[in-house]
Order: C-alpha cells, then sequence, then structure tokens
C-alpha cells in the first residue's frame, strides 16, 4: 500500500488463501515440532503482519478452534499498539478432507466464528478428531461444496494439482460431478505449469487459480513454506466476504498470484488527482462541502441527467487553469461553467464566494489547488507535514498537469485534425515549449546579424567619397613638395607617422598596473564562515585547515601580482626616461625643427600659407587611416553575411527538428493501434497560411489577389505551394522565398511576371527587416488522420467518418500515449456498443495502472467491463448535487446505484459476474 494516501475505491490485498496454526497436528512438523507448536496466538499473527500481509484465510485441518482466540488476540495486539502492528483480516476457514481424501477448503467471511465452521463440519458428518486429516467427510465432494455454498462460505478445491488435490485424486464421473458444480469458480494452484486434466479443458472451464502458503511452519526452515512466502493479490474495496468472492469471480482481472507477479500492484502514476472539493457553487457545496474523493486508477462518474456530472470535471479545468484548451468554436457553451450566478434563472453555475480545491499528488508529495471566484484568484499549497501546509509557487498548468477532453472536444478535433497538434506538442516527447524558445533565440540571433550586415553596408557606401577626398588632398599636398623642399617635407611626414603609431602603441599598455591591482584586490577569498563547523571535529577541523591553507596560497598569489603590478610602474618609468633618449625620438624633434623652419622661411618669401601643409597632412592621415577601416568592414560584412547564412542553416535544420519530434512521437505512440493512423505533413497547414503570409507581407487586410493568390489555386506566390507535386514542399518553399526576393531586389524576370506592378511596389516597399522574417518563414505542419473499424484494414480520412467514427479515431490516440491524469467527459456519445468495449474499455483496462483516468458516463460497460476502482453516483437532493454512494464495483451499495441509474446496469453487472446472485443487483 502506499503510505499516506488510504484513498477510496478498490485496492490490492496480500491474501494467503491457505494457512495452518497449531490446531493442525501436523503444524511445525520437522525439526522442533513440538517447540513450534508452542506458539502463541500473537506471535503466529504477528509473523503474517512483519511480511505485509493483508488477509489471511485460516485454514486448518477439519477445525476452527484456533479462530475465535486469533480474533481476541488481535484486538488485543491493536490496543496495545504493538510496535510491529498492522492491520490483519481474519477469515475463519477451514481444510475438509472429503471422502475420496480430497482436501476443500471452505472460506467465510471475517464476521463468522468458530461455533460456524463446527456447524459446517457437523453439516458434511465430519466425525474424525479436528486438527486431523486421517479422517474425512461422510458427504461426497459434491455434497460438501454444496454445502459450503448454503452456508454462506466459498468452496476452493485445495492444491488441486499436488496430494489429496481433486486434479491428482478424481477422474471420471467423480471429477465431472465436481467440475459441472456451479458454486465452485477458483482453485488452489501450486504450480502453474501442471497441465490440467483434458475433461478440465474440454469444458472450457477458467477458475480462477489462487495461491496460499498452505503454511504449516513459522519460518523457512528446513525449506518449509512460511508466512509470506506465496500469497494471491485480490483487488477488493476493503477485505470483506462479498468482495472476495466478486474478485475470485473475476479472475485474473482481480486476482494476481506472487509467483507470477513480483512486483506491487498497488504502485500508481507519479501524478494524480487526490480530490475534488466545491463550496458554495450555484448547484455544488452549498450547505456542506461537495467533496469528491479519487482512486489512483480509473474513477468514472455517475448519475442521471442534470445531476451535475459535468459540471464537477469543468470546475476542475477552471482550478488547474485549462480554460484555454477548449477550442473557440466551444468557448460560448462552456461559458456557464465559468459564470457568476446572479438569480436562479441565469445559466451562471457559480456564486460570489464559490471556491474550488483540488487535492494533488506529484512525485511522492501532496499539494492543494486552490482557486477563489471572489477575487479570480490561484494559490498552491505544499504539505510538509501532516496536516500543515505551507504556499508553494510556480506555474500550475505547467506543475500539475493534466489532460480534460469533454466528447465535443474530442469531436471538435476530429473535425479540424491540426486541432490536434497542441496536443501532441505538449507531449514531453516533443516538448514544443523547448523547442520554441530555442527558435526564438536563433530567430532574434538572425535579425540581429543581418541588421549589423546592413549597418556595415551603409558604412561601405562612403568608401568611394572617402577616395575622392584622398585624392584631391594629395594633389593639394603635392604643390609644396615641388617647391624645392621636398625632402623636409617628406621627413617631416614620415617622423610625423612615425611619432603618431608610438604613441599609439604606449597607450596600448597604458594603465596595465592598475588592472592588475583590480584584480588582485579581487583574488583573495572571504574566510570560510566557521558557524556550521565545530573546530573539535576532526573532519570538521580538516575542512577548515584545508580552506585556510587555500586562502593562503591566495594570499601569496595577491602579494605576487601586487609585485607585478609595480614592476610594471618601473617598466613605464623606465620607458619615459629611455623615450626621449632614443636616435627615432631625436630625429623626430630634428624633423619638427626643420619643419618649423621650412614654414618661416615660406611665410618670409610668401610661398603660400605655410600653415595650410600641415592641416593637409594631417588630413592625409585621417583619410588614409578611414580608408584602411574599409578593409575591415568589408571583412566584417563577409562575416556578418557567412554567420548569417549559418544561422539560416541552423533555424532550417531547426524547424526540420519539431517535424522530425512529431513523426517520431506519432510513430511510437501509434505503433500497433488498429484505430487511428496519423501522419505528418510538412509545412502543409493550408488553413493558416495564406493569413500567415499576408501578414508577413504586410497585406493582411486583403488585395493583389492575383499575385498572391490561394492554397490550391492556379495562381499567384501560394499557388507555387501545391503546384508541381514531384517537388516536397521545402523546395516548393524555397522557390516562393526566391520570387519574393527578386521582387525586392528588383529582378526583370520576376518583375515581368507581376500581374499588378503595384504589388511589386509594395514588395519592394517593405522594410529589409521584414524580408529577412521571410526568410525565416515556414508554414506550420498538418496532420493525416486516418482510421479503421475493421482491424487495421483499409484505413480512411478521418473527415469521411461518422461523428462516431471520427470520435472513435481520436479517442484511440488519446488514450494512447502520456503518465498526467486523464479526464474523459461522455466519451461514449455518438459511438455503438462494440466501439465502446473494443476501443474504450479494452484501453481504459490497459492504461489505467501507468495513469489515473476520470470518465464521467451513461455507458454501464465503461464502468463495469472497464473496471472500475472508484465510481461516483451523483443525484440531486434539495436542489443540490450530492454523492450518493461511491465506492468499488464489489460494494453492494454501488452496484444499485448501477442498476438503478444506468441503462444495460444490470446486464453488464450480470454478464461480468455471470454467477452473482440476483438479489446482489436488484435496483
Amino acid at each position: 500500500m502506499n503510505i499516506g494516501w488510504n484513498w477510496t475505491g478498490a485496492k490490492w490485498w496480500k491474501f494467503d488463501f491457505h494457512s495452518h496454526t497449531p490446531e493442525s497436528d501436523d503444524y511445525g512438523k520437522g525439526h522442533n515440532q513440538a517447540q513450534f507448536k508452542q506458539i502463541s496466538h500473537k506471535d503466529w499473527l504477528l509473523n503474517y503482519m512483519r511480511q505485509g500481509i493483508d488477509c489471511v484465510a485460516v485454514t486448518d485441518h477439519n477445525s476452527g478452534a484456533w479462530i475465535d482466540p486469533l480474533k481476541q488476540a488481535l484486538q488485543e495486539l491493536a490496543s496495545e499498539n504493538h510496535a510491529d502492528y498492522r492491520p490483519l483480516y481474519l477469515f475463519p476457514s477451514v481444510e475438509i478432507t472429503v471422502q475420496g481424501n480430497i482436501h476443500i477448503l471452505a472460506i467465510f467471511g471475517p464476521n463468522k466464528t468458530t461455533s460456524d465452521i463446527d456447524s459446517l463440519l457437523g453439516a458434511v458428518r465430519y466425525r474424525a478428531t479436528k486438527g486431523k486429516s486421517d479422517g474425512c467427510s461422510e458427504c461426497s465432494a459434491v455434497e460438501v461444496i454444496d454445502e459450503i455454498a448454503r452456508s454462506g462460505g466459498l468452496a476452493i478445491p485445495a492444491h488441486v494439482d499436488q496430494t489429496n488435490g481433486l486434479f491428482k485424486v478424481c477422474t471420471g464421473n467423480t471429477l465431472e460431478q465436481v467440475l459441472d458444480n456451479k458454486c465452485v469458480f477458483a482453485m488452489e494452484v501450486t504450480n502453474l505449469a501442471q497441465a490440467k486434466p483434458q475433461l478440465y479443458i474440454n469444458k472450457n472451464l477458467n477458475w480462477a487459480e489462487v495461491l496460499g502458503t498452505d503454511s504449516h511452519h513459522p519460518s523457512g526452515t528446513d525449506g518449509q513454506r512460511y508466512p509470506g512466502s506465496h500469497f494471491t493479490w485480490v483487488k477488493m474495496s476493503e477485505p470483506s466476504y462479498d468482495g472476495l468472492r466478486l474478485a475470485l469471480i473475476d479472475g485474473s482481472l482481480s486476482l494476481k498470484r506472487s509467483d507470477s507477479f513480483t512486483s506491487d500492484p498497488n504502485t500508481h502514476g507519479q501524478l494524480t488527482i487526490e480530490s475534488i472539493v466545491v463550496d458554495d457553487a450555484k448547484y455544488l457545496g452549498r450547505g456542506e462541502s461537495f467533496s469528491c474523493q479519487l482512486n489512483p486508477w480509473l474513477n468514472t462518474i455517475i448519475g442521471g441527467r442534470g445531476t451535475g456530472k459535468s459540471t464537477s470535471l469543468e470546475f476542475l479545468r477552471i482550478t488547474l487553469k485549462r480554460k484555454g484548451e477548449i477550442p473557440k468554436s466551444l468557448e460560448k457553451e462552456f461559458t456557464k461553467y465559468s459564470q457568476t450566478s446572479s438569480n436562479r434563472q441565469d445559466e451562471g453555475l457559480l456564486k460570489d464566494i464559490t471556491k474550488i480545491t483540488v487535492g494533488f499528488r506529484k512525485d511522492g508529495g501532496r499539494f492543494r489547488i486552490t482557486w477563489s471566484n471572489a477575487d479570480d484568484r490561484h494559490t498552491i499549497e505544499e504539505e510538509t507535514a501532516p496536516g500543515t501546509w505551507r504556499t508553494s509557487e510556480g506555474d500550475i498548468a505547467q506543475r500539475f498537469p493534466v489532460r480534460i477532453y469533454s466528447q465535443k472536444q474530442i469531436f471538435e478535433l476530429a473535425k479540424h485534425p491540426h486541432a490536434l497538434l497542441q496536443v501532441i506538442d505538449d507531449a514531453p516527447a516533443v516538448n514544443h515549449r523547448d523547442w520554441q524558445l530555442e527558435w526564438e533565440e536563433l530567430f532574434s540571433k538572425y535579425l540581429s546579424i543581418r541588421a549589423q550586415e546592413r549597418e556595415v553596408q551603409a558604412g561601405l557606401q562612403e568608401e568611394s567619397v572617402i577616395k575622392g577626398q584622398l585624392e584631391d588632398v594629395k594633389r593639394k599636398l603635392e604643390v609644396f613638395e615641388k617647391a624645392g623642399h621636398a625632402d623636409v617635407l617628406k621627413t617631416y611626414q614620415l617622423r610625423q607617422n612615425q611619432s603618431k603609431t608610438i604613441d599609439s602603441w604606449e597607450k596600448t599598455w597604458e594603465g596595465s598596473a592598475e588592472k592588475v591591482r583590480d584584480i588582485s584586490g579581487s583574488l583573495l577569498p572571504p574566510e570560510l564562515d566557521s558557524q556550521h563547523f565545530d573546530v573539535g571535529n576532526a573532519d570538521d577541523k580538516e575542512l577548515i585547515d584545508t580552506a585556510a591553507g587555500v586562502r593562503s596560497t591566495f594570499e601569496k598569489l595577491q602579494s605576487e601580482m601586487n609585485s607585478i603590478a609595480q614592476r610594471i610602474d618601473d617598466a613605464k618609468s623606465v620607458w619615459n626616461q629611455v623615450r626621449p633618449d632614443l636616435e627615432i625620438s631625436k630625429k623626430i624633434t630634428t624633423a619638427n625643427r626643420e619643419y618649423t623652419d621650412l614654414l618661416g622661411q615660406l611665410s618670409a618669401a610668401g610661398a603660400g600659407d605655410p600653415s595650410a601643409y600641415g592641416v593637409l597632412v594631417k588630413q592625409r592621415q585621417d583619410l588614409e587611416e578611414k580608408f584602411k577601416g574599409f578593409n575591415k568592414k568589408r571583412e566584417t560584412l563577409s562575416q556578418h553575411q557567412k554567420d548569417a547564412e549559418v544561422c539560416l542553416g541552423k533555424l532550417r535544420e531547426h524547424r526540420a527538428k519539431i517535424t522530425k519530434l512529431r513523426e517520431d512521437f506519432l510513430k511510437d505512440t501509434l505503433a500497433g493501434n488498429s484505430y487511428v493512423q496519423i501522419n505528418v505533413i510538412p509545412f502543409g497547414n493550408k488553413i493558416t497560411v495564406e493569413e500567415e503570409f499576408r501578414n508577413l507581407i504586410d497585406r493582411g487586410n486583403g488585395g493583389f489577389d492575383r499575385d498572391i493568390g490561394v492554397v490550391d489555386g492556379d495562381e499567384g506566390l501560394l499557388a507555387t505551394l501545391t503546384q508541381n507535386s514531384s517537388k516536397n514542399m521545402e523546395e516548393k518553399i524555397v522557390k516562393l522565398k526566391k520570387i519574393l526576393i527578386e521582387l525586392y531586389h528588383d529582378k526583370p524576370e520576376a518583375v515581368a511576371k507581376a500581374k499588378d506592378r503595384r504589388f511589386v511596389t509594395h514588395i519592394q516597399a517593405l522594410p529589409p527587416e521584414q524580408i529577412d522574417r521571410i526568410l525565416c518563414w515556414y508554414p506550420e505542419d498538418s496532420l493525416n488522420v486516418t482510421y479503421s473499424l475493421k482491424n487495421s484494414e483499409s484505413f480512411k480520412p478521418v473527415e469521411q467518418g461518422s461523428p462516431g467514427q471520427k470520435t472513435a479515431a481520436l479517442l484511440a490516440f488519446i488514450l494512447s500515449y502520456g503518465n498526467e491524469p486523464l479526464v474523459l467527459d461522455q466519451p461514449e456519445d455518438d459511438l455503438d456498443n462494440h466501439l465502446i468495449y473494443d476501443l474504450i474499455v479494452t484501453q481504459l483496462r490497459e492504461i489505467k495502472q501507468k495513469r489515473q483516468v476520470l470518465v464521467v458516463t451513461h455507458n454501464a460497460n465503461i464502468v463495469v467491463n472497464g473496471d472500475a476502482e472508484n465510481v461516483v453516483a451523483l443525484d440531486v437532493r434539495s436542489g443540490q448535487t450530492r454523492i450518493v454512494t461511491q465506492g468499488a464495483l464489489q460494494d453492494l451499495s454501488v452496484r444499485k446505484e448501477i442498476c438503478r441509474i444506468m441503462e444495460g446496469g444490470k446486464t453488464a453487472l450480470t454478464e461480468r459476474y455471470r454467477r452473482i446472485m440476483a438479489g446482489d443487483i436488484k435496483g
């Protein structure tokens, strides 16, 4: 059992169908038998409790003497709060030795006593010694079986494949009489590999095959069977005679033997809804809370029309923030569930003070999500200790996933299969959310690179202007240089360039010492916070000493870096002292002096404006520097262009990735599905492509119909997406984009094909970023959904199916994947009975062990043959929806409600429990 959740409805219980106490004379047989027979009643019980056994049939040889003392000891253990105590259900029973030396178990409900066993032994005329198996009843096997049934017990032939077993002892008429007895529907089988008698096979019998320990020993010494070594898992709501009887009639659906099922069947999905509680809604939770407790497997909500079955599910949708999943075409119909009622006549189902709380279990944690209509506020709380809750943060839809589908939603999905993409994309295997984040990152990066590329191109447009200015400056300088002073002027230009280069070099390492000091100042880590450590503890002291050693190392490094900074200062000081004395510095000084002298001479001789030469030299230097920059810009432009192509390629690959993820998910999910096939059509969403394309080129308001065209049309750009079926869709998209780019750049061939010159003008007027967006655009994928109702034969497009066939196909998909809770509202509508059984019932049985399912239904087959672990029956009392009863099918009150409420309920129950007494299911 899962600790901490005693859920409503059925669960699996460890049941030992065959056990012995010291009342059986062969108990403890073997070594130290006398000692073993002294075991106390309490220790006998504790042996089963320690092994986690839930139910024990006490089946001593022809005696029930230990039953009453065991019951008394069980009560005492409970009141004493013994350390090893756990609930244990005792089923008073007996192993009767029958004429022919056959052993038959008679198992009764927990309310029976030693006296009831004695009465049965008297009725079958067992007159030998009680506790021994060397005598036998005077009645035949068939008579004993009938008497067990009359006494209100279950007759189970013991160890049929072993000594004293029915199949080993009986043959001919005797065996046939037992096999024909309708009171037998279970047998104890010790070896599943043992072949059954041909007579059993010929009669097409399918008795439940249970397993017990047949334990005569408290421990496993000497190879003996012992408590907990062998058992059968039995599915019941609570251990009871009725629950056991129905489980045995069910057979493998409600029984799992420990020799063939080694795990715990009570394991359930990591995501489960524990409860739905509504306070003060219009028809739910007024006066007292409407509290629907759920089971981790299959839950069904039943009730007549207008009893609020769907309301509880739609309130679940509100609280778990799933309203956005309702198709737009159905939004109006679902308005009433989220609308506050102002009077009894309007449709609103909420009141101002309505509060809805959903209990949710996730990965071992327990949460509750509450929605209050007063302020339209959602809160999340997590249980930190039993009964203690604290506020928790996060996105409700992301943290507490659930799938909620009404029949109308499913039908809408069937009419518009592309809407299924959202369902597919939410699957963890596809994870469209993370894909979208990466797409947006690549998309933004591409737009940024292209913007930088255009910025560089704009700068390159200056190149011819700068080139002309440089030529003009050079011609003016030639006038001065031809005046006979060329050497002085040229030397001056050279020395100026040298001086400028030295100055630039010097600036590159200015401030280096301060940078090193800044790094040194931030290098030293703080001392270890010692408040969490004890220096007296050897482990803690080792850590503290090691941390101190690390800090000491950093102190040394800091000192070394400060020393390096000082050496940099020293180097700079040396440079400042040495530079003036360098020969090159002296030549620069000489050139400057000679140039100054020359300017004076030119000025004195009136040979021209001497200051103009210096200005021209400076202009030439600046222009030459700019001219060099154009080469760098060309390199940068080339790199941007390459980066843009790489990024565009990554976008293309990333777009292909989502299609592949969808394809792989559908392939894995629908492998072997005989009802539905779904294939991805890359870029095939014809419904949205025209709107997307028009928005891209800023013509969302219409116009240019002949040039833009329509999908599947005869002309226009969009027609290229469906023409020439030999090409794949990606090639057609590339072609469409190429035509647009050629129009944008005024390519004659493309312009000539345009139907309207104004369309060309419009495209050429688009901002450059819009063209970038076009290059990144891909139409959305579409889905091709086909269905078959004939075992994978003759698959047809779902659009051609009837409403029921469409619903069946989509249900087959919805039921095929996922681990989050699945909520279905009347999925059987529009389906005929064979589809309900073949599709819904079959798949519900399969998936409920992996995920929780909650179904609102009017169909008894879903409840009964779907083997609902929890049935919630609703009715209206005093104008309010109330839970009339809830529990498992083994509960008589639940079966009665099924027969009372559901058409075909009695038939479904009779079919499943074909040997059930008619009185049990009368409405």
